[in-house]
């Protein structure tokens, strides 16, 4: 996705957003809280997405499966895609 072309189509007055850290904004559905999107101040070209919350495909190729170390156990990944441990073990806090 180019920068800038990221938009909501719909529902945006239903959002809400706090700066969670400094420069870290975290949009959220303000009827219920559940996470929709977060964007950095310092790298304003990248958006951080929660794939489940769009209703197509968004047509990009996984090149990494981030935070292995704190995946259910009962998930199995069956790629060859590289992946980083990032987190604690699940169940457990960083």
């Amino acid at each position: 996705m180019q920068p800038g072309a990221f938009r909501i189509t719909a529902g945006e007055q239903l959002l809400s957003s706090w700066e969670s850290s400094p420069g870290i904004h975290r949009h959220f559905a303000s009827c219920c809280g559940s996470p929709i999107y977060k964007q950095e101040k310092n790298d304003p070209n990248e958006i951080y997405i929660r794939l489940g919350t769009l209703d197509t495909d968004p047509e990009v190729v996984v090149d990494v499966h981030y935070a292995v170390g704190s995946k259910a156990p009962w998930v199995v990944i069956e790629d060859s895609i590289s992946q980083e441990p990032g987190g604690a073990p699940f169940g457990e806090k960083d």
